[in-house]
């Protein structure tokens, strides 16, 4: 049943969404960070209330770890489509997000994504994956936080997969701090169930902010290493 309401909730969205893309456009010509603003507020209710709908329990858990002052780079594990629509619903930041190419394919998803300056990864393609990465940082500078799972895909076992260095390219070349974030049960909304959404207990948690700038050099050759350490001391907690 859950899974219907998602699907007639979808529907509507992608319909009422409509005249707001021609708002979009227009904003984006004049302002594009008021355009990413607005696109994020609205993304922000619409994701609250899918999550309403599956039967999400959230837990939000580290808030006042998140600097405020400056763009930062979250860097996330990443069990479920469900991390994207909490993750989406919760930061304070102005945020793009990077995600796989995939999702392009998605009618409406891909038109907000668009909208929030977010990036598509093609992760059999390198040049086009570096390619990511300096607009990535360009964002960065231009003020938007970044978010992104450094793992490259979804990973429901109980041991993080290594974190990709490449990705920490964001935080050094930006000079920006790293926000080590951890999910925990929002696999069991939906992959676990699959094709059905079940109700469930989901949190997310923030870590305290790395600061490249204050690791040693060794440390800050391995920043994907170093990080990868700190969300899985948060999932282990967690657990």
């Amino acid at each position: 049943m859950r899974t219907i309401l998602i699907l007639i909730l979808y529907i509507l969205i992608s319909i009422l969404s409509i005249p707001m893309y021609l708002v979009e456009f227009i904003l984006q010509k004049i302002n594009p960070m008021t355009a990413a603003r607005l696109a994020q507020f609205i993304v922000r209710g619409a994701f609250n209330l899918v999550m309403f709908v599956s039967g999400c329990r959230k837990t939000i858990l580290g808030l006042e770890n998140i600097p405020h002052d400056t763009p930062v780079m979250y860097a996330a594990n990443h069990r479920s489509f469900y991390d994207i629509i909490l993750a989406y619903a919760v930061v304070p930041n102005q945020t793009a997000f990077i995600s796989k190419k995939e999702i392009k394919k998605m009618p409406c998803v891909a038109q907000w994504m668009y909208f929030l300056n977010c990036l598509f990864m093609d992760r059999g393609d390198v040049k086009q994956n570096l390619n990511i990465i300096l607009r990535a940082i360009a964002l960065v500078k231009e003020g938007y936080s970044i978010y992104i799972a450094p793992e490259g895909t979804r990973n429901a076992t109980d041991t993080l997969l290594e974190f990709k260095e490449g990705s920490m390219k964001i935080a050094l070349k930006g000079n920006c701090p790293v926000v080590p974030v951890c999910f925990h049960g929002t696999e069991e909304i939906f992959e676990n169930h699959l094709p059905w959404i079940h109700k469930g207990e989901i949190c997310i948690e923030f870590g305290e902010p790395i600061y490249p700038d204050e690791l040693d050099k060794d440390t800050k050759k391995h920043l994907g290493a170093y990080v990868r350490d700190k969300v899985a001391e948060l999932y282990k907690k967690g657990r």
